[in-house]
C-alpha cells in the first residue's frame, strides 16, 4: 500500500478520501492527488477486489474514511462490499472518443483496429457510431485479473493496431507490443475526485450529527437505539451496546434483529403508536419502548428505549421526596412535643423508639393532642425522612372519594374518570410515610382493601388487574377506642391487630399538668407574636399570659393543645383592651374575654365550698374542747392528774389542748 496524505489546516479537518487502483490508473490517481494540498486528505490504496477491500476496511478502522475513489471491475466490487460512499471514474463520451482517436492515430496500416476494453458489456450506441463513422473499433470485455492476460491474447489474435483499456489490460497489452491508451482520463479522475469530495462533506455533516446525537445519548441512563425501515442501527449509545454486549462501534450498520431478536418481537405490529413492553435482556428484566421515527409523514424507522425499572423508582422516589407531592411535607419534628412532665418526657423517648422500626404504629388521644404532630415526627427522625409524608383525613371524605384518593384509579375506570388514570397517595407514598388520620372512620368496604395492602405490600388502582408493589410505612390515628369498635363490629379486627402493632397514647392537656400548659403557652405565644402586628409590649404579653395561666388554673381544657392555641391567638388580638394598670380591672377583662375561666372559677368554689365548711367545724370542735380542759382544771384548783381522770384523756392529750389553745 502506497499512501499520499495531505496536511490539515490548523484547527480544521480535511476530508479523508482514499483512492483505490492499481498499474496505470493507480499512478494517475497519485499524480493528481498530489494537486489537493490543504483540500483533503488522501491516502491512495494501490490493490485491487479482495485486497482493497480487506485494505480499505484497515484504513477506515483506523481513521474513518469519508469517501472512496474507485474505477473498473476492481472498483465495482469495493463498492459492493464496504458501507462508505464510492465515487466511479466514470468513463464518458467525450473522453472515449479523445481516448479511441489518441489510439487510433497509433494504429498501422497492417493493424488498422482499436480495441476497446470495457468491464462491463459492449456498448450498442458505440457499436452504431463506429458503424455509422468507420472508425474501426473492435469491443472486448474483462472480468478481472484472472482474465486479463486472456483479453490481450484476443487483442492480438482480431489483429488490433492499438487499444483503449483499464491500467492492467493496458499495462499488459504495452507490454505484448499492442500500443495503448487508459481508458479513464485525467478529466474523469479530477470528476470522480470532486465528486468523492462532495460526498465526504456529507458524510462528515453527517457524522458529526450522529456524534452529537451519540453525545446526547450517551448522557442518557437508558439504553437507546435507533433503526432505520429495514432495521439497521443508525445510532445507539454506550447503554444499550452494554446491553446487546458487544462495543458500539461494532454495532452500527448491522441488522438489529440479527443482534438481539428479542427487541424486534412484534415490532411491525407495534410500530405504528408506540408501546411498551417488559422483556429479559441481558438477564435482565428491562421495560422496553418503541416510538415511530417519521420522515416526510412515513415511518422512516424506530427508537427503541430500554429502561431499567430500579432507575424508574429511583427517579420516582427522588421527584416524590424533591417535591413534596400533595402537601406541605414535614413541618414537626418529635422534639416540638415539648413539656417537661412525665408524660411527655414519655412520649418522646417513645416515639424515639418507633422511629427506630418500620412497623405500624397506632396513635390514639383525644383530638387537638398532637397525633399528626407526633407521627411527622416518628417518619422525620426514621430512615424514610427523605422520602415523602402524605397524610389523609378518613373522616372528611366520602367513601368512594376516599377510595380514589387513597388507591387511586385507571383510565376509563368510572364516568368522569381522568384522562391517564390517576396515582393513589398509597403509591405516591412508596418508601415513604402514608399518615391514616381518624382511621376508626373509614369505611368497612376500604379497611379490607387497607388490610390487604399493609398484608401483601401490593395495592390495586380503581379499575386496574394489575396489583403495584409498594414499600410504605402506615401511622394511623384516632380518637375513638378501637377496641370498642371492634368488638362493637365496626372496624374489622384483623386490621385493628395490623395497625396497632407499635401503640401510642397521646395524653390530653389536663393529664399533663399546669407546668406543660405554661410551657406549651408561652411558647406559643413567642411563636405568634413574631407573625402578628400588635400593640402590646412583649414583658407586658408575658405577664398578661401569666395571669391567664393562673385564671385557668384548674380548668379541663377540652380542646388539648388546639384550644391553648387559640386562646393565645384570642389574648393577642385583644391584648391592648386586656392591658390595664389596675389589676382589679384586668383581671375582670381577663374573665369576660376568656369565658372559660370564669366557668373554671365558679366550678372551683363550687368544689372547695364544703372543704371550708368542714374546716370551720373543725376549729369549733377544737374551741370547745379547749374551754372545757380549761373549765376542768379550775374546779380541781390545776391538779393535771385530776384532770385527767375526770376528762378520761391522757397527760399528753392535755398538753396538746392546752398548747392549741
Amino acid at each position: 500500500m502506497n499512501e499520499i496524505e495531505l496536511e490539515a489546516a490548523p484547527g480544521h479537518r480535511l476530508p479523508h478520501i482514499v483512492t483505490v487502483g492499481r498499474y496505470r490508473i493507480g499512478r494517475v490517481m497519485q499524480s493528481i492527488a498530489q494537486s489537493w494540498d490543504g483540500v483533503a486528505q488522501i491516502t491512495h490504496v494501490s490493490a485491487s477486489f479482495a485486497d482493497a477491500v480487506r485494505t480499505v476496511r484497515a484504513l477506515d478502522a483506523r481513521r474513518p474514511i469519508d469517501a472512496l475513489v474507485v474505477a473498473g471491475a476492481s472498483g465495482a466490487h469495493v463498492r459492493e462490499q464496504v458501507e462508505i460512499p464510492v465515487a466511479m471514474v466514470e468513463v464518458r463520451g467525450l473522453g472515449l472518443l479523445e481516448a479511441l482517436m489518441t489510439a487510433k492515430q497509433q494504429t498501422t496500416p497492417d493493424r488498422p483496429r482499436v480495441g476497446l476494453v470495457s468491464f462491463d458489456a459492449p456498448s450498442p450506441q458505440l457499436m452504431q457510431f463506429d458503424a455509422l463513422f468507420g472508425l474501426g473499433v473492435a469491443q472486448f470485455v474483462y472480468h478481472g485479473a484472472e482474465d486479463a492476460a486472456a483479453c490481450v491474447q484476443q487483442l492480438r489474435a482480431a489483429n488490433v493496431g492499438a487499444v483503449v483499456a483499464p491500467g492492467l489490460v493496458a499495462d499488459l497489452a504495452q507490454q505484448a507490443g499492442i500500443p495503448s491508451v487508459l481508458l479513464y482520463s485525467e478529466a474523469a479522475v479530477r470528476q470522480a475526485l470532486n465528486e468523492a469530495l462532495l460526498l465526504a462533506r456529507h458524510r462528515m455533516a453527517e457524522r458529526d450529527r450522529n456524534q452529537w446525537l451519540e453525545t446526547v445519548l450517551g448522557e442518557l441512563q437508558d439504553g437507546v437505539v435507533a433503526i432505520d425501515a429495514q432495521g439497521r442501527i443508525r445510532a445507539l449509545n454506550a447503554r444499550m451496546a452494554s446491553l446487546l454486549g458487544e462495543p458500539v462501534e461494532a454495532l452500527h450498520g448491522r441488522m438489529l434483529a440479527e443482534v438481539s431478536p428479542v427487541l424486534m418481537q412484534g415490532h411491525s405490529q407495534n410500530l405504528q403508536e408506540g408501546t411498551e413492553d417488559v422483556v429479559q435482556l441481558a438477564m435482565r428484566t428491562l421495560v422496553l419502548r418503541r416510538a415511530p421515527l417519521m420522515e416526510n409523514g412515513a415511518v422512516a424507522g424506530a427508537l427503541l428505549v430500554c429502561r431499567d425499572p430500579a432507575v424508574i423508582q429511583r427517579a420516582d422516589r427522588n421527584l416524590r421526596a424533591n417535591q413534596r407531592q400533595r402537601g406541605a411535607g414535614v413541618r414537626w419534628s418529635i422534639d416540638d412535643f415539648q413539656g417537661h412532665g412525665a408524660c411527655a418526657h414519655r412520649i418522646r423517648e417513645l416515639a424515639h423508639r418507633y422511629a427506630a422500626s418500620d412497623a405500624t404504629v397506632l396513635v390514639q388521644g383525644e383530638s387537638g393532642t398532637g397525633k399528626e404532630m407526633m407521627a411527622q415526627g416518628i417518619h422525620r427522625a426514621s430512615r424514610r425522612a427523605a422520602q415523602p409524608f402524605l397524610a389523609v383525613n378518613c373522616a372528611a371524605l366520602a367513601e368512594s372519594l376516599l377510595e380514589s384518593e387513597l388507591f387511586g384509579y385507571d383510565e376509563g375506570a368510572f364516568t368522569g374518570a381522568r384522562r391517564g388514570g390517576k396515582t393513589g397517595l398509597i403509591e405516591a407514598a412508596h418508601t415513604g410515610t402514608l399518615f391514616l388520620d381518624e382511621i376508626g372512620d373509614m369505611p368497612l368496604a376500604l379497611q379490607s382493601r387497607l388490610l390487604r395492602v399493609l398484608q401483601e405490600r401490593e395495592v390495586m388502582r380503581v379499575g386496574s388487574t394489575t396489583p403495584v408493589p409498594v414499600d410504605v410505612r402506615v401511622i394511623a390515628a384516632t380518637h375513638a377506642d378501637l377496641a370498642d369498635l371492634v368488638e362493637r363490629g365496626l372496624f374489622r379486627r384483623d386490621l385493628y391487630y395490623r395497625l396497632a402493632v407499635l401503640r401510642m397514647g397521646m395524653p390530653s392537656l389536663r393529664e399533663r399538668g399546669q407546668a406543660d400548659v405554661a410551657t406549651l403557652a408561652h411558647a406559643m405565644l413567642g411563636r405568634h407574636a413574631g407573625d402578628t402586628s400588635h400593640q402590646v409590649q412583649p414583658l407586658r404579653l408575658e405577664r398578661l399570659l401569666d395571669e391567664l395561666l393562673a385564671l385557668s388554673a384548674g380548668y379541663g381544657w377540652p380542646g388539648n393543645v388546639r384550644e391553648l392555641d387559640n386562646w393565645i391567638e384570642r389574648l393577642l388580638a385583644c391584648g391592648p383592651y386586656l392591658d390595664s394598670e389596675d389589676g382589679a380591672t384586668r383581671r375582670q377583662r381577663l374573665l369576660e374575654v376568656f369565658c372559660e375561666c370564669a366557668a373554671a372559677s365558679r366550678s372551683r368554689e363550687e368544689d372547695e365550698a364544703p372543704l371550708q365548711q368542714q374546716a370551720r367545724l373543725r376549729d369549733t370542735r377544737q374551741q370547745a374542747e379547749r374551754d372545757r380542759v380549761r373549765e376542768v382544771l379550775e374546779s380541781v384548783q390545776g391538779d393535771q392528774k385530776r384532770a385527767c381522770e375526770i376528762l378520761g384523756i391522757s397527760r399528753a392529750t392535755l398538753w396538746r389542748r392546752l398548747k392549741q389553745g
